[in-house]
């Protein structure tokens, strides 16, 4: 081929990359400023804007996993555009573009303009699939982007077998290890074990020692260059045990300890399967529960049939299926090809399959992403491993195709084209949808981006809660793993913890409980709308839960809907009362009852349908008793059986007419008001100087499972009269 021809081909490469690059920004425009994630997207704001008021990661705020860089990246891009949730979202749109690029050119090492152009079509499907990643700004989605395109500038250092372009290569994927190090150390690795195993698979290239090595070594070399500087400022800063300890050390012991989701059970596969059913909110693709869930759930499909079941099985284990089917498509195109192909990827663009170093390369980004895809095992983390799984199957499709008579060849092509075409328009379809629910703008300047209605008020709700009680030089408790509205609020995290995890460093509560009594923190952020697997606070802050019992209280609830968002405003308290610890004189409580902490007191826990006596001494002056009654508010979300009766009757001891203190009604599940812990105040005076027998009876409209976990009294005391009140 001449030169002019060579130049004409490069240059329709080159406007078709920057075709697929506009391409991916211009169907992002209309939804990259729906929908906010107040965990995972919250996060990573919330520690970057930390950097920019001079917080140093890990040393003085806590980072969970990840290494810095793409903390740092959003940093300076907050510098430059300011600091919101839609300046953040421009980067994840660039991030998509920049990596969809990077997967076309991937693409074209071993498939037609045609079919690559085809895969490209599937990742733009996809990326509404993959929903919240390339909807949120995240370290997967500068890490993905950075390590894919390592993989494309190794394709092309290899092609021109240029020393700096594997160097160059290195230190892309090596700031991709800056990152997510999974990701970058995963494709660092397969790289360099396809670059040495490179002179067997291209008979053509001399196996000199230098051609054996060179390749490799300058990979791992720009690695390093992007690496080590990075790791000696925080060794320079005193951060570096802390940095190991939260990317390292912790993780690993959480992986251990902590039961993460796993992958569905593949067997059986035509049936319901419950435990699948069970975990749906991991398992099930979020862009479908988070908009066609309500309209999935009630279906007849859903209900009495295995199709999800099934479906999402297959979906799950495809990966685990196709790679292998690949990897043996390789080595049994290389044994056939052999010494008569000087090139693989020559070979691979000419028929379409998987051959040479083109093939193997290949099957190391696959591979590499493979590697790295550790638990929790659900929908979002499989998805950033998916694209190359996809371009795997696409290359092995298209092999198959050209195996197939003419007549059976088309009819193959014009049933993937039309499957393609039916998942463009439900794509379409989700999208719309995207754009239409999310019509709730933020109002704060850190926003931009529209929510729902339901979370978009609660928001709005929290936000002016926040101004009026919490001074804006001040930390704030945002908790457990809502970290966005801190960062809407411009407030810094208590103690540099931003979420509370099942698994963090072990001085975590200690260095919290430390920095709210050296503040008296007037006001704490705490969601009752938590994710289950997870696990309750309670059990992962154990201390910190126990203190937050004892100092502070519910003082305000924001829910607009009865199976909406729940959270509330904790107040500390004017006198801190030891959690756990029964409000009543020893051998008062006579039955069933327990005392337990739940948010946020001290409650006597009174079984659901039977009386629980109370045994008092009333003072010669009288005394109040004075209480709070209502559901457990961990229940409000689920306390099905109310309404719920609440009733306390007096009677003296010896003898006499019982008389009604209390009689009141609460139906958290179905009546926002009753969100709440109700506060009364029963005179005791008529029984001053004798004793008298409170008869505490909590009664619910249908059975219950757990008759001591539901409803109770909260912190109930009997205060004494003055001799005034007399």
């Amino acid at each position: 081929m001449s030169t002019r021809t060579n130049r004409d081909v490069s240059r329709r490469e080159l406007l078709l990359l920057a075709l697929v690059g506009l391409v991916a920004v211009a169907i992002q425009i209309p939804i990259h400023d729906r929908w906010a994630a107040l965990l995972d997207e919250g996060y990573i704001l919330a520690i970057a804007d930390e950097i920019n008021h001079g917080k140093l990661p890990y040393r003085d705020v806590v980072i969970d996993a990840p290494l810095p860089g793409a903390f740092y990246l959003l940093a300076w891009w907050f510098r430059v555009a300011g600091t919101s949730i839609l300046a953040s979202r421009w980067l994840a749109v660039a991030g998509f573009a920049l990596w969809s690029t990077a997967a076309f050119a991937i693409a074209r090492a071993a498939l037609p303009r045609a079919w690559a152009l085809g895969f490209v079509v599937l990742l733009l499907v996809y990326r509404i699939a993959a929903f919240p990643h390339w909807q949120i700004y995240s370290y997967s989605l500068v890490a993905a982007t950075l390590v894919t395109s390592a993989v494309a500038l190794t394709f092309r250092a290899w092609r021109r077998q240029s020393p700096p372009l594997f160097a160059l290569a290195g230190m892309i994927a090596g700031m991709g290890a800056l990152c997510k190090q999974d990701y970058g150390l995963a494709i660092i690795g397969t790289l360099g074990l396809a670059l040495l195993l490179a002179p067997l698979v291209e008979p053509g290239r001399p196996r000199t020692a230098r051609s054996w090595l060179q390749p490799p070594l300058l990979l791992g070399l720009g690695a390093l260059v992007a690496i080590v500087p990075a790791l000696a400022y925080f060794a320079a800063q005193g951060a570096l045990p802390a940095l190991i300890r939260q990317t390292l050390l912790v993780p690993l012991s959480g992986a251990s300890s902590f039961d993460y989701t796993r992958l569905p059970a593949s067997w059986p596969l035509f049936t319901q399967d419950p435990e699948l059913r069970a975990q749906i909110g991991s398992y099930l693709p979020s862009i479908l529960a988070t908009l066609w869930w309500p309209h999935i759930e009630p279906g007849w499909v859903w209900r009495q049939t295995w199709v999800w079941d099934a479906g999402l099985k297959i979906l799950y284990w495809a990966p685990f299926v196709v790679f292998p089917l690949a990897g043996m498509s390789w080595l049994l195109r290389c044994r056939r090809d052999g010494a008569r192909e000087s090139s693989g990827l020559v070979d691979a663009q000419a028929r379409g399959g998987l051959a040479g170093f083109g093939g193997l390369l290949l099957l190391a980004w696959s591979g590499g992403f493979l590697l790295a895809f550790n638990r929790p095992h659900d929908w979002v983390h499989l998805m950033m491993v998916y694209p190359p799984q996809i371009l795997l199957a696409t290359v092995l499709l298209r092999a198959g195709l050209l195996r197939l008579p003419p007549a059976w060849r088309r009819i193959g092509t014009a049933t993937a084209t039309s499957a393609l075409v039916l998942l463009v328009v439900l794509a379409t379809a989700l999208g719309r949808d995207l754009r239409s629910t999310m019509n709730f703008r933020l109002s704060s300047p850190r926003g931009g981006v529209f929510l729902d209605q339901q979370n978009g008020e609660i928001v709005e709700d929290v936000l002016a809660d926040i101004e009026r009680h919490a001074p804006p030089g001040d930390t704030l408790a945002v908790w457990p793993v809502q970290p966005m509205l801190a960062f809407l609020a411009g407030r810094r995290a208590v103690a540099g913890f931003h979420v509370l995890w099942p698994v963090q460093e072990s001085d975590r509560d200690a260095r919290i409980i430390a920095e709210l009594e050296a503040t008296a923190a007037p006001r704490i952020v705490y969601s009752l709308s938590q994710f289950q697997h997870l696990g309750p606070v309670s059990r992962n802050a154990p201390e910190l839960w126990h203190y937050l019992n004892g100092h502070y209280a519910i003082d305000a609830v924001f829910s607009r809907e009865p199976h909406g968002p729940l959270v509330t405003a904790l107040a500390r308290r004017e006198r801190a009362h030891p959690p756990g610890t029964p409000t009543l004189p020893q051998g008062a409580v006579d039955g069933p009852a327990q005392w337990r902490l739940w948010p946020f007191g001290t409650v006597l826990a009174t079984p659901i349908g039977a009386p629980t006596s109370l045994t008092l001494d009333v003072p010669p002056d009288g005394a109040t008793l004075e209480l709070e009654w209502g559901v457990n508010p961990e229940r409000w979300l689920s306390s099905y059986a109310g309404p719920f009766r609440f009733r306390i009757t007096a009677t003296q001891t010896g003898g006499g007419t019982s008389v009604v203190l209390l009689d009141g009604d609460a139906d958290p599940d179905r009546v926002l008001a009753d969100r709440r812990w109700t506060s009364a105040r029963l005179d005791l005076s008529r029984y001053a100087g004798r004793q008298v027998q409170l008869a505490l009876r909590i009664d619910a409209a249908s059975p219950i499972d757990d008759p001591l976990d539901l409803a109770g009294w909260r912190e109930p005391r009997l205060v004494p009269n003055s001799p005034r009140t007399q």
